[in-house]
């Protein structure tokens, strides 16, 4: 897992947002959609869909730079697509799986989801940690896997919905913050 010098932004993003105002205010040429549509493992519908621009006038108005606000969410989508390819090691094909798989860790009041209702006491100082060394991330999946297939009142909430897709809540710039912070959880070390 690949360790970013940047966890945290004084803007609270987990990469640098320097001169970004500055960038969207210049507006980026249209080439820059398909560049970060690249980067990112999107289709043309993908892309259009999260820039919240139908795909025939994203991709019928050629000829003129993008406005600011599309320079700006397409800036912002470079900087996320970025960070996490180099959170899972620029392995573009794992990210891409990734930015489609359902996350449980995204089922968040902010999405639609209730608010757990779990009364939480958190352990003493001494239990916390772990004293073992680092954690091999694959046991640590199949243990998670096993935990949340044996005891039910830790999987899924009683909801219909499905849990969203990181790709899902990229539309919004709250959802990109989501994503960001999973990120960033994930270079911690905090397992999702």
């Amino acid at each position: 897992m690949a360790t970013s010098s940047v966890l945290s932004s004084p803007t609270g993003w987990g990469f640098p947002t320097t001169n970004l105002i500055v960038q969207a205010r210049q507006k980026l040429p249209h080439s820059r959609v398909d560049e970060v549509a690249a980067l990112g493992g999107l289709t043309k519908k993908e892309i259009s869909l999260v820039l919240g621009i139908t795909e025939r006038s994203l991709y019928n108005q050629r000829q003129s730079d993008l406005s600011v606000p599309l320079s700006e969410r397409l800036l912002l989508l470079d900087q996320l697509f970025r960070h996490g390819l180099a959170v899972f090691d620029n392995q573009k094909q794992v990210f891409n799986t990734w930015m489609r798989t359902p996350l449980a860790e995204l089922a968040t009041p902010e999405v639609g989801f209730a608010a757990p209702e779990i009364d939480y006491a958190p352990l003493p100082i001494t239990e916390m940690g772990t004293k073992q060394g680092p954690v091999d991330l694959s046991v640590a999946a199949q243990a998670r896997r096993k935990r949340l297939a044996e005891d039910p009142t830790t999987s899924k909430p009683d909801t219909d919905k499905p849990y969203p897709t990181p790709l899902s809540l990229l539309d919004t710039v709250t959802g990109c913050k989501l994503v960001d912070n999973v990120f960033t959880r994930i270079e911690a070390g905090v397992f999702v």
